[in-house]
């Protein structure tokens, strides 16, 4: 089991590139920006230079409120990632399916009880400080009834 960890100490940060870069910029300020294909309307997730669809290299970044829904799911009790997620064991990373714009964002939960995560939990995007500017978007429950903390 040892040969799938990452065996890093510190948590893994993105690492923006220029086509990213809108994005990752987006979340410093607290703002979800999604490219949409300018020919054929469609959304994309994550960022790329050519549309999925029509390929075409015309984009606009839009704003997402960030709602949307779990679509799946998995709870993590042993620290594969590395020795730094050991503290927020057990935590949840899961698909989101954006209300708004459509795009699945594969993501962490936050401020919810990992026993009570389930496909169709209305969640909304929260950004997370992960040091040296870089914010991260993550989800928590939209419904506090659902939520508590764990961490």
């Amino acid at each position: 089991m040892d040969m799938w960890k990452c065996h890093t100490e510190h948590k893994q940060r993105p690492i923006p590139d220029e086509d990213s870069m809108v994005f990752w910029e987006g979340c410093r300020r607290h703002r979800l920006l999604i490219q949409q294909c300018d020919d054929c309307q469609r959304f994309r997730f994550p960022p790329s230079p050519l549309c999925p669809t029509c390929l075409s290299s015309l984009a606009t970044w839009r704003e997402d409120v960030g709602a949307g829904e779990v679509v799946t799911f998995c709870v993590y009790h042993v620290d594969l990632a590395g020795t730094a997620w050991q503290v927020e064991l057990p935590y949840a990373v899961a698909v989101v399916q954006l209300w708004q714009s459509g795009v699945p964002m594969l993501s962490q939960l936050r401020d919810v009880d990992v026993d009570r995560v389930r496909i169709g939990l209305s969640v909304r995007v929260v950004f997370e400080d992960a040091g040296d500017g870089v914010m991260l978007p993550k989800f928590q429950p939209l419904d506090n009834a659902v939520g508590a903390t764990m961490t």
